[in-house]
């Protein structure tokens, strides 16, 4: 008799899908092409409806029994992989299990950010292709990520699984390396399609369907079996009308109801004009080009600034017009629990060249810290095995909450309150990935503790301005 050795996931029950993730999601995905230092960037904003603090978490590489079976909280069962390795994540206590986190493994592959799309999916698609209680759930992702090399393997791994399992959850999910981007949407219980982003492109997402025409023979496209085909025959896309178009075929439900569901439309709207104020794009437009191409390239302090966009001193504005808070949100919404930007280098190893720069709360009122992937083990403040009430996050929630109860008084502190750090961050950056990359030629597990020493320095130093200001302004 064979043993079978079975990991549970027990957590919280599975929550439905009207709790989960809430629709205030936003990615930017950046093509390497399209960057001011070659290294591929991706940005998000994580909003969800409970106040819940974040941190960053490190798991290692780990040797299984082949025959065991991971079992998940709806049961759902996955075989075990032989080994499995390194990766470090920001997310909330049920980050993971709810596939809010964000991550990166031992070779630069990161799950970089994720989006729920049932708001979005059309009438028809939900009929012709419900959701599979039993099927893949957000945690499954972190699973394909433990085992693969490239982007591409990731994604055709979660692919297999949706094909196998069925699908549980409706996401948008950006899937990055250290060459290539890709970009992957569930239409329902049993279809999917990926997109690779190219290399001089950006690509922006907050909460509703994405990708448009899709040709699963093309290769830089995967997408489930038969998808053409099930859209065709149920009704979800008429050949003779126009190319399949997969948006269409399973989404774009928000756009046909009233305004008070537009604000993820308005979102991508707001995020290509920051990246081009000549591309002639216009709030009201229904569709919105899937490709943009900047005017100049894209660095940190750039993507930053679009994490904490808020579009002042217009109609759009809802930060100081508390009647449009119902009808419109900005990029830089308060429900933000977490804020990222993955930074992944070609030419350099993953301890030096995949950075997670975290933001613990609500994107106004917190830094980015750079956690290289690294560093030995998280500082204490910033890591899961503190005491909830001893982490970093509660300093930094506490910020966000008086900004948003008086943003008028606030405005002029935040976020200039981390101008100077910030700063710092970038001009750090230089020297640490020297002296690190230095250490790594003697000895690839040298710059470890350089790395930890340099992080929780910049992580100390952010804690302490956070604390002394809200001893300042409280």
């Amino acid at each position: 008799i064979i043993a079978i050795n079975i990991l549970l996931f027990w957590t919280l029950p599975i929550l439905s899908q009207n709790d989960i993730p809430e629709k205030e999601s936003f990615i930017l995905l950046a093509g390497n092409g399209t960057t001011a230092d070659g290294s591929v960037l991706v940005a998000n904003n994580k909003g969800l409806k409970r106040g819940e603090g974040s941190f960053i978490q490190k798991n290692s590489g780990q040797k299984h029994d082949s025959t065991g079976v991971i079992r998940f909280q709806n049961g759902l069962e996955i075989p075990q992989a032989r080994t499995t390795m390194a990766w470090m994540g920001l997310h909330t206590k049920n980050g993971v299990q709810q596939g809010d986190a964000v991550a990166i493994n031992e070779h630069q592959v990161s799950i970089a950010g994720s989006v729920s799309l049932e708001s979005d999916r059309n009438r028809k698609a939900r009929e012709a292709d419900p959701l599979i209680p039993g099927g893949v759930i957000g945690s499954v992702y972190y699973k394909a990520l433990e085992r693969a090399r490239t982007a591409k393997e990731c994604v055709n791994l979660i692919g297999k699984y949706y094909n196998r399992y069925g699908i549980a959850q409706a996401y948008g999910l950006a899937i990055a390396d250290k060459n290539e981007i890709w970009y992957m949407e569930a239409g329902g219980g049993h279809h999917w399609a990926a997109i690779k982003i190219p290399q001089d492109a950006v690509w922006i997402q907050a909460n509703e369907y994405r990708i448009g025409h899709v040709d699963p023979d093309d290769g830089d496209v995967m997408a489930s079996p038969g998808l053409l085909e099930f859209a065709r025959n149920n009704g979800l896309w008429d050949p003779d009308e126009q190319l399949f178009d997969f948006a269409e075929a399973f989404g774009q439900r928000t756009q046909k109801m009233e305004d008070k569901e537009q604000f993820n439309h308005l979102k991508i709207w707001r995020a290509i004009h920051l990246l081009d104020s000549t591309s002639g794009v216009t709030p009201d437009q229904k569709t919105y080009p899937q490709f943009i191409r900047p005017r100049e390239k894209v660095g940190l302090p750039k993507l930053i600034s679009i994490l904490r966009d808020h579009p002042q001193s217009s109609s759009y504005d809802s930060l100081y017009h508390d009647s449009l808070e119902r009808h419109i949100r900005p990029i830089a919404s308060k429900q933000v629990v977490h804020t990222s930007i993955v930074q992944l280098t070609d030419g350099l190893p993953a301890t030096v060249g995949a950075v997670l720069w975290s933001g613990f709360s609500a994107p106004l009122t917190t830094p980015y810290i750079p956690f290289y992937f690294g560093i030995q083990n998280v500082p204490k403040p910033y890591n899961n095995k503190t005491r909830e009430e001893e982490r970093a996050f509660r300093a930094y929630k506490t910020l966000a909450e008086l900004f948003y109860q008086d943003p008028v008084k606030y405005e002029k502190q935040f976020p200039q309150i981390w101008s100077d750090f910030q700063t710092k961050c970038f001009n750090e950056q230089v020297h640490i990935d020297r002296g690190a990359m230095r250490l790594y030629r003697m000895d690839s597990a040298r710059p470890k503790q350089f790395l930890t020493t340099n992080v929780e320095g910049l992580g100390l130093e952010a804690l302490d301005i956070a604390r002394k200001t809200l001893n300042r302004i409280r």
